[in-house]
């Protein structure tokens, strides 16, 4: 009867390598990890982009206080107007280009004339540098902005509401002011301006991030 050693070497083998499903479990392992990790960072960044659009809201806030405590009424919107087109009418009104003519019978809601600004810009309400925007800023003062909107953390504008020259079915006492949230999406408030419970839980609105709150 030949006598046959143990192979030592492929039973050290045996002992030191990871068989296929060991190599497998570690890879799941390492993906689950990753998932974890990417859903925790992916979470603290959007609760520090929601901070940061809660504050940029009170800026703007602000600014609309003391707009209206200078002109004697909140920024007003065009007639039928759309969302982008109203929030170039904010930035301008922010900035100091739009003003209230009542010197007629009827109040209008007028751009200031360039001719009349004095070289250094009209009186702003809000810091540029405090805010993010499209666009660019004119490169002389006096030179009124067009294209002009407050963007958001996520590169999105900041939705405002307010009444036209004409309405009468504008029944809130202020101005609507809102972030879309990082989903870009929201039905919008009518134009009575009452953004009621129902309409602040609808799925499109449910992160939205409104001013004051």
């Amino acid at each position: 009867m030949l006598y046959n050693p143990p192979n030592l070497y492929s039973q050290s083998m045996r002992q030191q390598g990871f068989t296929l499903i060991e190599l497998l479990m570690v890879i799941a392992v390492i993906l689950i990890l990753a998932g974890i990790t990417f859903g925790i960072s992916r979470g603290v960044q959007n609760a520090q982009a929601r901070t940061k659009a809660k504050a940029e809201l009170a800026i703007i806030s602000q600014g609309l206080e003391q707009y209206k405590s200078v002109n004697g009424d909140y920024p007003w919107v065009t007639e039928s107007s759309n969302e982008v087109t109203r929030a170039k009418e904010l930035a301008k009104a922010l900035m100091g280009w739009k003003e209230f003519d009542r010197s007629g019978s009827s109040v209008d809601y007028i751009d200031k004339d360039e001719d009349t600004v004095p070289s250094s810009g009209p009186r702003a309400f809000i810091d540029p540098e405090k805010l993010s925007y499209s666009g660019t800023l004119p490169s002389n003062n006096n030179v009124m902005p067009t294209d002009l909107y407050y963007t958001d953390p996520w590169g999105n504008l900041y939705v405002y509401k307010y009444r036209t020259s004409t309405a009468s079915s504008w029944d809130n006492f202020g101005y609507v002011l809102y972030s879309k949230g990082s989903d870009n999406s929201h039905v919008e408030v009518s134009s009575d301006g009452i953004l009621d419970a129902t309409l602040r839980q609808n799925s499109k609105n449910i992160d939205n991030i409104y001013a004051g709150e």
